[in-house]
């Protein structure tokens, strides 16, 4: 079962409209800098974030203990504007694990909720849309955007449905994280045209260094189907 950790910022809507009406490159830039802050904290402790909305972060978060949580909070806390809160928990379905954080985040007080839990494998799909290359050249940049976008709703409703969560990377990627019992009906139910790295470790950011060698097999023909799974040898 993955450690997801929820981050909130907070009174967010009242900090963006103080801001006056040619706000949103400063709304922009400042989230820019916080994802990047996020992203760099838990990174250095093997996790990995993303945005949602971006006054939410979602982290995986395995191995990284509630002092270290705090200390990760009480430092984006003071570059936030004003300030964050987290909820950290264990669950093996990703989509239910933020779904009870968004509720506790909103009704249980103080800055950091902690859940201790049984910490099980990270599972980590790295996912890349075939040719978007030519596509954008026969049409364009933006209709190959929407292409993208497109797919990525429709895969991202799928995971949902099976348990997991997604994220858009930007460019013709994206990543999902599954439960691990949901691997292969996720992976028989995707279009051929993808290729399919997936990576299952522990460990996040090992997990996803897994999902993306796998991803660069397949780009490179060492597989011939679309898809392959890497396990950490280590677990």
């Amino acid at each position: 079962m993955p450690r997801i950790t929820l981050l909130k910022l907070l009174r967010y809507r009242e900090w963006t409209e103080e801001l006056g009406y040619d706000r949103e490159w400063i709304i922009q830039s400042k989230q820019a800098k916080m994802y990047d802050l996020i992203q760099l904290l838990f990174s250095k402790k093997n996790g990995f974030a993303f945005p949602l909305r971006y006054d939410y972060f979602i982290a995986l978060s395995n191995g990284i203990d509630e002092k270290t949580h705090y200390e990760i909070l009480m430092e984006v806390d003071s570059a936030a504007p004003y300030g964050i809160k987290m909820v950290s928990l264990v669950h093996k379905y990703p989509a239910i694990a933020q779904l009870i954080a968004s509720h506790v985040i909103r009704e249980k007080p103080g800055k950091l909720v902690f859940f201790e839990g049984d910490e099980d494998n990270n599972v980590i799909v790295h996912i890349d849309f075939n040719d978007i290359t030519s596509y954008t050249e026969m049409t364009s940049v933006f209709e190959s955007y929407l292409k993208i976008q497109s797919l990525y709703y429709n895969i991202s409703k799928y995971a949902f449905q099976l348990g997991g969560i997604s994220t858009y990377l930007g460019g013709d990627n994206m990543l999902v994280i599954l439960p691990e019992e949901k691997i292969d009906r996720f992976l028989e139910n995707l279009p051929y045209y993808l290729k399919i790295g997936v990576g299952v470790s522990r460990v996040p950011r090992k997990a996803l260094s897994l999902a993306s060698k796998a991803l660069t097999m397949i780009r490179k023909g060492v597989v011939r189907k679309n898809y392959l799974i890497l396990r950490d040898e280590n677990v």
